[in-house]
């Protein structure tokens, strides 16, 4: 057989076959930067919810200038 046909044969052998070993997505739930925001405690200062951080130190300067915070702003 002529190289040119084999060649030929073996390119469209793996154009067809390419699809049967491609792996179908996997789906996930979004990971981003703040996904773990809502399973953190929030600032809570008299009855009124200040915020919510992943970061212990921001939590407590949450709760430390809380008393500058209105309702009013």
């Amino acid at each position: 057989m002529n190289s040119k046909i084999v060649f030929a044969i073996l390119g469209l052998a793996t154009l067809v076959a390419t699809p049967a070993f491609a792996q179908k997505p996997v789906h996930r739930a979004y990971q981003g930067a703040y996904a773990s925001v809502a399973s953190q405690p929030a600032v809570v200062s008299e009855g009124r919810v200040i915020g919510t951080d992943p970061d212990p130190s921001i939590r407590s300067e949450l709760q430390r200038d809380s008393s500058t915070y209105s309702s009013t702003n």
